[in-house]
């Protein structure tokens, strides 16, 4: 990845803030977070627009804890995504070797480039020209995450991340986390969104070849319409847009989202959940789709939805299944 080296020591770190700050409004903050000596997590908050002095303070608590900064201005001195007006920057976590070569491929080329100290693990950023509200920043960062096979759960709007010029001492010695890329670019922000691919619903990726445990000539509950199942699941009604909000994260705008037909299932457009009525079923009800608890599993989505019918023997398999060690077919989530 070519482009101009980054700032030296203190200046870049500075340059690297001011960029998560972006123009947030007097007020907002930069929330930094640091592992206490003594165990837990400590919590402060600096002015956005002094980058300067939140860098001193990551120079110092970063010489001898883990320290973390959230990658989105905070509106109230709350680390939560509801402290959250706007973002000013995308990111993707790029953990793997697999990752980060995408992530030097990408075009367009992050602005900043932060090695955090495992292996290749890089942070790649892209500073906004203008800001996006939490729904639609995590909805992009989802979408880049996508196109680089980055790590999803890093998509938040509440998110921490390691700065440049810290340390990692989850490693023995600790390693330096550094800004290896910083052009000072910002990206107009609807054209960078027209350049991010759509993730596609989860009918359209691959689906792992597993063995399922299904009646003869099919399996009912895989007839059952998503937004029935979620309904029945969760309480809650799918509205119009077919969506209620997750139960398996904080979810203010709802981002679960039942397809029209059982073979697309549900995903959720949060937290990267998806499946069939088996895969939600098993995550509200505790069980797994493997095994013996599978058998429970279907016992007990036959009583909340097929209530008048009963559920096949233990024995009752696709041919090649060798009976209730074999697992559940799952739709890819990834």
């Amino acid at each position: 990845m070519n482009g101009p080296a980054p700032r030296p020591g203190l200046e870049g770190l500075v340059g690297y803030l001011a960029a998560l700050a972006g123009s947030a409004p007097a007020g907002q903050l930069l929330e930094l977070r640091y592992r206490r000596s003594g165990g837990g997590m400590g919590q402060r908050f600096f002015d956005c627009r002094r980058p300067d002095a939140t860098a001193a303070a990551i120079a110092v608590l970063g010489r001898r804890q883990d320290v973390y900064v959230g990658a989105a201005p905070r509106a109230r001195r709350e680390g939560t995504r509801d402290a959250i007006a706007a973002g000013w920057a995308l990111w993707a976590d790029c953990d793997g070797e697999a990752a980060a070569g995408a992530l030097a491929a990408f075009d367009p080329a992050p602005a900043m480039l932060v090695r955090s100290g495992s292996a290749e693990n890089r942070h790649g950023y892209w500073p906004l020209t203008a800001p996006l509200e939490p729904a639609p920043l995590e909805d992009a960062n989802r979408r880049v995450a996508f196109a680089l096979g980055a790590d999803r759960a890093c998509t938040d709007a509440a998110r921490v991340l390691r700065p440049p010029g810290s340390m990692s001492f989850k490693h023995k010695p600790p390693v330096s986390v550094v800004l290896e890329r910083f052009t000072g670019e910002r990206f107009q922000t609807d054209e960078l969104l027209a350049r991010l691919p759509e993730i596609p619903p989860p009918a359209a990726r691959p689906t792992p070849a597993e063995p399922a445990l299904v009646e003869p000539g099919g399996d009912p509950l895989r007839e059952v319409e998503p937004a029935v199942y979620v309904t029945v699941l969760t309480g809650q009604v799918p509205g119009r847009d077919r969506k209620v909000s997750c139960p398996f994260h904080r979810d203010r705008t709802p981002s679960l989202h039942a397809y029209e037909t059982a073979a697309d299932g549900f995903y959720c457009f949060g937290c990267g959940r998806g499946g069939s009525v088996y895969d939600l079923g098993a995550e509200l009800l505790g069980l797994s789709t493997r095994g013996r608890e599978f058998l429970e599993l279907r016992a007990r989505l036959y009583e909340l939805l097929l209530p008048d019918r009963e559920p096949p023997s233990a024995h009752a398999s696709r041919p090649g299944a060798t009976g209730p060690e074999r697992t559940a077919s799952r739709m890819g989530t990834s």
